[in-house]
């Protein structure tokens, strides 16, 4: 988008003239640090100034957000934070790229997987950055449908899920299924499996296992 920036600052002038219409909000994909989202935010306050000079009625805040996707994004969370409003986790690509494993690839099928201590690690990391300085966080890509991960996700402070409509309602009965207490007493444990078949182990103990 930065590298078209004309082509971008049309779509921001639109986004903004729908918010006099109604709530949305502005996730930008495929963030790696925070210069990006200040030269985001820099191009949506001046299309915005631009807008009400131009008689056009638009929202008084609209939200920005950043697509934690990239691992550069999730380590440096920390330090651009403060420059956004809430972020999103794109578990699919964020996985790609933590393991280097393309998922279009059928070659490399055994080591793309959600089930590696690395990223439950990052995705503990970036719910903690988050939470602290009071950034909502969602997580979104084939974990967030998957009703077998949603007891991993709730344990690791993961509660608000974008995912198919297809898949509503049994994530929203494994939801009902779980307590989120015991979840969150049994974190520690989950973060301390060394590898893929630990993590199933106690996806296994808490959820009858993945199906």
């Amino acid at each position: 988008a930065l590298a078209h920036v004309e082509v971008f600052d049309t779509q921001l002038r639109a986004i903004l003239r729908a918010s006099a219409y109604g709530p949305v909000r502005i996730l930008v994909p495929m963030v790696s640090g925070r210069e990006e989202l200040l030269e985001v935010r820099r191009r949506l306050r001046r299309a915005g100034l631009q807008l009400r000079k131009q008689g056009h009625e638009i929202a008084g805040h609209v939200e920005l957000g950043a697509m934690i996707e990239v691992p550069a994004a999730a380590i440096a969370l920390p330090g651009f934070i403060g420059s956004v409003d809430f972020v999103s986790v794109g578990t699919n690509d964020l996985v790609q790229y933590l393991l280097a494993a393309d998922r279009n690839n059928e070659a490399l099928g055994e080591l793309y997987t959600p089930l590696h201590p690395a990223l439950l690690r990052l995705l503990r990391d970036v719910v903690r950055t988050a939470h602290r300085r009071g950034r909502p966080v969602a997580v979104c890509g084939e974990i967030a449908g998957d009703a077998a991960f949603v007891p991993l996700l709730l344990a690791l402070g993961l509660t608000e899920l974008s995912l198919h409509p297809a898949t509503l309602l049994e994530v929203r009965r494994a939801i009902r299924g779980c307590d989120l207490s015991v979840l969150q007493a049994r974190t520690a444990a989950l973060l301390r499996a060394r590898d893929r078949s630990g993590i199933e182990q106690w996806l296994a103990a808490n959820t009858g296992g993945l199906q």
